[in-house]
C-alpha cells in the first residue's frame, strides 16, 4: 500500500543555492515513514501502547535533482516486504509534472522498546501496511564504504535537541555530523548525488562521539567516508558521493 504526500520546500531548509539541503531531504522520507504509519493505524500512539518501535538501519538514497525553494513536491512511500523482525520501505520524490527527482530504498528493525531487542513482524503490522507474509524479499540497499584512514575528524557534542522519541540520537544528525566534518573547500560547488548509510549502534545524550572523515578523489567527483562514533563502538557509517552542482 503506496502513501503520498505533498510538500513545499522552505526558504529556511535551502543551501546557499536555494535547493534542499541534504539532511531536511532525508527528514523529509523519515516523516513519511512516521504519516504513513499513522495513516495505516501503526503509528506513534500504536508504539507507545506496545512498547515497540521501528529502528531506521540504513538508507541508500540516490538525488537526481534537488528541489529548490518554493517548490512543490510529492512523496510516496511503500514498505515492500517484512522478513523476520526486518521491513524494507522504498521512497521516490518526483516534482508537479511528475519528473523523478530522488529514489530511495531503507532498512528497518522491528524493536521492543524496554527490552532493546528485535521482534518479529506480526501478522497484524502487515496486514495494516497492506502486504502479505509471503511478501518477503528485501530491497537491495548497497552498503557504505568505511574511512581508510582517520586524517580529519572532529569531536560531537550531543544536544538535547538530537535526541528523538526514542530517546537516541535522530538518524539525521548523523549525517549532519559527517557534512560538518568536510572541509568547506573540499565540497563548494558540489552536491551529494547518493547517500549510503549503516547505522550501527545507537548514540544518547552524554556518549562521547567522534566523527572521521576521508575523500577520495575520482573522474567524475569525490566520494567522502564517515565513521561516527567512539573508541569503544561505532555508531554508523556513511558514503556520500558528490559531483558538481
Amino acid at each position: 500500500m503506496a502513501y503520498s504526500r505533498t510538500y513545499d520546500i522552505p526558504y529556511f531548509l535551502t543551501d546557499r543555492y536555494r535547493k534542499l539541503r541534504l539532511t531536511p531531504l532525508v527528514q523529509f522520507l523519515e516523516d513519511m515513514a512516521i504519516r504513513h504509519s499513522e495513516h495505516c493505524g501503526v503509528g506513534l500512539d500504536f508504539y507507545e501502547k506496545h512498547n515497540v518501535a521501528w529502528v531506521l538501519a540504513k538508507w541508500d538514497v540516490t538525488i537526481h535533482r534537488y528541489p529548490v525553494f518554493n517548490e512543490v513536491i510529492t512523496i510516496t512511500t511503500a514498505p515492500t516486504s517484512f522478513r523476520n523482525f526486518f521491513g524494507f520501505r522504498k521512497f521516490d520524490i518526483k516534482d508537479e509534472s511528475g519528473v523523478l527527482l530522488a529514489e530511495g530504498a531503507s532498512l528497518w528493525i522491528y524493536v521492543d522498546t524496554q527490552k532493546k531487542r528485535p521482534l518479529p513482524v506480526t501478522e497484524h503490522l502487515i496486514d495494516a501496511y497492506g502486504l502479505t507474509p509471503d511478501q518477503n524479499r528485501p530491497l537491495p540497499i548497497a552498503a557504505p564504504e568505511p574511512p581508510e584512514n582517520t586524517d580529519l575528524s572532529s569531536d560531537i557534542t550531543i544536544r538535547s535537541a538530537d535526541i528523538d522519541t526514542n530517546l537516541h540520537v535522530n538518524n539525521a544528525r548523523y549525517i549532519e555530523w559527517a557534512l560538518d566534518t568536510i572541509p568547506f573547500s573540499a565540497i563548494d560547488g558540489k552536491q551529494v548525488k547518493r547517500l549510503r548509510v549503516d547505522y550501527k549502534k545507537e548514540l544518547q545524550l552524554g556518549d562521547e562521539v567522534l566523527s572521521v572523515v576521508d575523500i577520495q578523489h575520482g573522474e567524475h567527483g569525490i566520494t567522502t567516508r564517515h565513521r561516527i562514533g567512539n573508541k569503544d563502538k561505532t555508531a554508523c557509517f556513511i558514503t556520500l558521493d558528490w559531483s558538481t552542482q
